[in-house]
């Protein structure tokens, strides 16, 4: 039987995942979201992201489809959303810095969630992490901390910074705690 590569390298990522969170308390606060796999979220880059600079349109679908919450009980996912925006100048070391963040989540109950904070990105070996901490600055649990964090394979990523290959797309499966 053939295995598929690539969807061996996403089941390794979620263990990994899962195993960097399975020491977090599993009881939640009054308050709380917590999202997880198969929750994910998906950047779409047009034109691709190569070494050098160029105007992209960066295309994010999310989708949070394994949500809790002991606060709003109705509160089961964030239906899938889609968010375009162009940026005048970006590329695959473009996506290695820190960056200020701002995040909204529509919950399936129609309630809203501003996130305010930082995006920082690690790229170690097999794995992209990029990870947004902040604070709700607006809506749906107002002044809680969040943590939103995408883990994705990094090797399309790893071959452009080395100038021998393009980034299209990122696929990365997506955790979200809000406290």
């Amino acid at each position: 039987m053939k295995r598929n590569p690539v969807a061996s390298l996403f089941c390794l990522l979620a263990l990994a995942a899962a195993t960097i969170t399975a020491g977090a308390p599993a009881q939640a606060a009054v308050g709380d979201i917590l999202c997880t796999t198969p929750s994910n979220d998906s950047s779409t880059y047009s034109p691709p992201l190569s070494l050098t600079p160029v105007s992209t349109t960066v295309t994010i679908t999310r989708d949070l489809n394994t949500c809790t919450s002991l606060s709003v009980p109705a509160i089961s996912s964030e239906p899938v959303t889609v968010y375009q925006v162009t940026i005048p100048s970006y590329s695959c070391l473009t996506i290695l810095s820190t960056t200020p963040a701002a995040i909204t989540f529509t919950w399936n109950n129609g309630a809203t969630t501003v996130v305010t904070g930082t995006r920082t990105v690690n790229l170690a070996a097999a794995v992209l992490t990029t990870t947004v901490t902040g604070t709700v600055t607006s809506g749906l649990f107002l002044g809680d901390t969040v943590v939103y964090q995408l883990v994705a394979p990094s090797t399309a990523v790893l071959t452009c910074t080395l100038g021998l290959g393009t980034v299209s797309r990122i696929d990365s499966i997506a955790t979200l705690t809000i406290n």
